[in-house]
């Protein structure tokens, strides 16, 4: 799978799930249990050219702050999932150069309102002090973690470039439905709100007066649980979703029906039925959304590829292995 070096803190290309990607986190995670060392690379040859890519450069310094992004705290002596990470964050540098390249030939840019709206949507995620106090640490200021999201921007643009002319038929979507039946299936599921407070006297006097009609707003005006300001909503959960003592007390009631005050270890709680959906085989219609993405990645991921294989093939790529 064709895949590209991303901080953890932005999110991945839209059109794939980045097999990878996924790699690499997996031994990073392992090289932070082990303390193994993060980057062999020595400070004082930080702008030395270590990979070039059809003339692309990309240093020493460069190099070691991406490998430090994923192993940011390890040390001590090499490994072979050391060396395993190395290969493979050089061939994501490699392909994101190409990857740059190809965006620069076809004339494709990255407007500041582009830019500006990824950066506020990332910042909204994580809030603003711990997300300013990360940033700065791995990339020095906010301005050199900007440029890595431009690049980000685009390469997924060029890959979108590369994969435009994917197409998924609607005989190709049917016969995934066809032959994969097990994957649409879904148990029993309810819809419920729920009220929860602290004393017992406190429910059982707001049970006394519930109404379906009014619960949300009771719910949005006492209840301390997190999905009280949606008006208690819990929405769709099947038996063993929830904790027992919630299904006990929903699953037993009929839709518009409250159940009396359940006491659990959160505190006294009030269930509102909304809905009862029954188990058994989703239509085609309802899922054909998901197929058609799910179908269109794997025929995205495989262009993709096919375009990644031929360009290494044509390219001038060379990796001083020595300093990595």
């Amino acid at each position: 799978m064709i895949s590209f070096y991303v901080a953890d803190m932005e999110k991945a290309v839209i059109l794939m799930k980045n097999r990878s990607r996924k790699r690499l986190a997996r031994i990073a995670a392992a090289l932070l249990v082990l303390n193994i060392a993060g980057c062999g690379v020595l400070k004082d040859n930080s702008k030395e050219v270590i990979i070039r890519v059809n003339g692309r450069s990309i240093t020493a310094g460069e190099y070691g702050d991406a490998l430090k992004s994923l192993v940011p705290t390890a040390r001590g002596h090499e490994a072979d999932e050391l060396v395993e990470l190395k290969k493979e964050l050089v061939t994501e540098m490699v392909e994101e150069e190409l990857l740059l390249e190809e965006a620069q030939a076809a004339g494709i840019t990255v407007s500041p309102e582009e830019l500006s709206s990824e950066v506020d949507m990332i910042r909204q995620e994580y809030g603003e002090s711990p997300f300013r106090a990360v940033i700065e640490e791995r990339y020095g200021s906010m301005e050199g973690w900007e440029d890595k999201i431009r690049r980000k921007l685009l390469v997924r643009k060029a890959i979108e470039r590369i994969t435009a002319s994917v197409q998924v038929t609607e005989k190709a979507m049917r016969e995934y439905y066809r032959d994969n039946r097990d994957e649409f299936t879904r148990p029993e599921q309810v819809r419920a709100r729920m009220i929860v407070v602290s004393t017992e006297e406190q429910a059982s006097a707001i049970r006394e007066k519930l109404t379906p009609e009014g619960f949300a707003a009771v719910a949005k005006e006492v209840s301390l649980s997190p999905e009280g300001k949606d008006g208690g909503d819990l929405g769709y959960f099947g038996r063993g979703d929830m904790p027992g003592e919630f299904e006990e007390a929903v699953f037993g009631l009929k839709p518009g029906e409250i159940s009396p005050v359940a006491k659990t270890d959160y505190g006294y709680h009030i269930f509102l039925l909304e809905d009862r959906r029954k188990g058994g085989t989703v239509s085609y219609a309802e899922v054909r959304p998901r197929i058609m993405e799910k179908i269109r990645g794997e025929k995205a991921a495989t262009a993709l590829d096919a375009w990644m294989a031929e360009k290494k093939r044509t390219s001038s790529i060379e990796i001083k292995e020595e300093l990595l």
